[in-house]
């Protein structure tokens, strides 16, 4: 593993290198303080194509916009997403007329935060679609459980693809079905032989010796699903990659029918720490392979840079079954093929470009950044609603340091302080700008979805997130259709269900898997009549259920021990906001 850098501390390399990648394209434009690039020529009349995600995978995201390919991405920190005020804030720097199709990576944080940001956008009136990138094949069907399969350099396909077909002034519809099946058409493995090595922290765990490689590792340090010693030969390696991804007996990894005639395209990988020269050579052993094994000529095969994981000695294969695609959508696979081969400007999709100057970028800010109008509200009694809140809030910062001791316990410790950061923010609101004082139920959680985008971080403050962002577009449809008289406990009983299943598009937890969703959904089933007195007892059972669940889902999945063990501690998230609810019904 290489350990030394020129950039020895991670502290503002993202943005060093975001502007030296807009000094190479004249028509990038970056957002500064959001670190989004984005094509400033960007036709409004086109479906506007975004993808991103944490930083440390170069050329992805940054590389691929331009002309024909992607009009923004919006790069987090280091192995970690972008908030979704960032994507917001790269949506709004490519308005599009059409609407905005997301390709998101599927991992937790990238998954909530273009989640929240996708039904922010909604509230706003925009068309906006997710592509779900999920193309690895090491972690089949069984270990990946609800979560699925990872994102890794298939994503790039999906850039160019739909990329290329907005360029051609197809509908957002037409652009977002052939996302939707060529998602489902792409299979990715990797060999590597050692992890990366991230500047500023100590050498990843695990790391492999001399005579070791490791099939199917993460592009995050990522263990894989097998380690191989002595280290094969290369045919032999590559024919086991190949296993993997075509093999159709394997009924926990064939995702992607392959067939001798269909049209398939084969992207070779670099993750970061390969020669070009053993690059070349891989290449040409993985196109021998499928020849000499499945009677498979690739229809396309490129090879070079695409996803990297910083410097990792490694490599990756995807496969696209371009025929697949095509028989999922109904467009024809030589026009398919066309998106694949259309000129692009983006630099690593790659072509030279005249020098930029980045001090001359003009950064962008949306017109509708902070706040939505509405023209109905929800009024309630503003003591009863200030008092409610305020109870709320008192039960969070009481529970907190019991909500932090579960969690280091079972997580990463952040739990407690993240919801005591949102309800303090609540708190300062009602107290400085009278938040409360009107009575008005939709600018009480307008209010709310900001704090949970400003003040809570994570997957808590993504979740809440989405929850409450949802929550504030039901209410005001529900308000609008509910007959006169219609008890507001009703309408909001109505429109929390409503926000529930949104959230649910964004999240595969479910009741059991030992999470923040096993006080949600049973809470929200017992309101749906509008009674949260009953509501929050059916809550507190829930949270206190958690303690005999065992984790499926988040960093708790990792904890050694816990199968020996008949109680745990209650689920920090899911007691949280049974504390919450508890403040509300008193």
């Amino acid at each position: 593993m290489a350990t030394k850098h020129f950039f020895p501390e991670p502290e503002g390399l993202v943005k060093q290198a975001l502007l030296g990648t807009v000094a190479s394209h004249a028509d990038l434009g970056l957002l500064y303080s959001d670190t989004v690039i984005y094509h400033r020529s960007h036709p409004r009349n086109q479906v506007s194509v975004i993808c991103g995600g944490g930083s440390g995978h170069e050329p992805a995201h940054a590389g691929y916009v331009g002309a024909g390919m992607l009009a923004a991405a919006i790069c987090g920190d280091v192995f970690a997403s972008p908030s979704a005020k960032q994507v917001q804030k790269g949506c709004m720097a490519v308005p599009s007329d059409q609407g905005y199709i997301l390709i998101v990576t599927n991992y937790t944080g990238d998954m909530l935060h273009f989640g929240l940001a996708c039904e922010k956008l909604k509230a706003e009136g925009h068309k906006v679609g997710v592509v779900k990138a999920a193309d690895d094949v090491s972690v089949g069907r069984k270990n990946g459980g609800m979560v699925g399969r990872r994102g890794l350099a298939g994503t790039i396909i999906l850039n160019k693809l739909l990329g290329s077909m907005s360029a051609t002034g197809a509908s957002y519809e037409e652009v977002l079905a052939l996302g939707t099946a060529a998602g489902s058409s792409l299979v990715t493995i990797s060999a590597g032989l050692d992890h990366c090595h991230v500047p500023g922290r100590p050498a990843a765990y695990g790391e492999l010796d001399g005579t070791t490689v490791e099939i199917g590792m993460g592009i995050h340090n990522e263990p894989g699903v097998r380690r191989l010693s002595p280290i094969p030969p290369i045919d032999s390696l590559i024919d086991e990659l190949l296993r993997y991804m075509i093999d159709p007996t394997d009924s926990d990894r064939a995702y992607v029918p392959f067939d001798p005639a269909d049209e398939v395209v084969l992207l070779v990988n670099n993750l970061g720490g390969m020669s070009t020269l053993e690059m070349r050579a891989v290449t040409q052993v993985a196109v021998a392979q499928l020849k000499k094994n499945y009677s498979i000529t690739p229809s396309r095969v490129v090879a070079g840079t695409f996803m990297t994981s910083l410097n990792a000695p490694a490599f990756s294969l995807t496969l696209f079954n371009s025929s697949y695609a095509s028989k999922q959508c109904g467009v024809p696979v030589l026009e398919i093929l066309e998106y694949f081969d259309a000129e692009t400007d983006a630099l690593n999709w790659p072509k030279t470009h005249a020098y930029n100057d980045a001090t001359t970028s003009i950064e962008i800010k949306p017109a509708s950044e902070d706040s939505i109008s509405y023209t109905t509200d929800i009024l309630v009694d503003p003591d009863t609603l200030d008092r409610k809140l305020r109870k709320a809030a008192e039960n969070v910062i009481a529970s907190e340091p019991k909500l932090t001791e579960w969690d280091t316990e079972m997580g990463d410790g952040d739990c407690g302080t993240t919801i005591e950061a949102g309800v303090l923010a609540l708190l300062q609101a009602m107290d400085e700008e009278g938040l409360a004082r009107s009575g008005s139920v939709l600018k009480v959680v307008d209010a709310i979805v900001g704090i949970t985008e400003d003040r809570m971080g994570g997957t808590l403050g993504a979740v809440f997130g989405i929850f409450f962002a949802a929550l504030f577009n039901s209410l005001v449809a529900a308000s609008s259709a509910a007959p006169k008289g219609t008890p507001v406990e009703k309408i909001i009983a109505t429109a929390t269900v409503e926000a529930l299943a949104s959230l649910r598009v964004h999240t595969p937890a479910k009741e059991g898997d030992r999470t923040v969703m096993d006080v949600m959904i049973p809470f929200v089933d017992a309101f749906k009549d509008g009674d949260i007195v009953e509501a929050a007892k059916v809550a507190k059972a829930a949270a206190e259920g958690t303690m005999k669940l065992r984790p499926k889902l988040g960093r708790a999945t990792y904890v050694g021990g816990l199968q020996n063990r008949e109680l745990l501690p209650p689920d920090p998230g899911a007691w949280g906001v049974h504390e919450i609810i508890q403040g509300l019904a008193e």
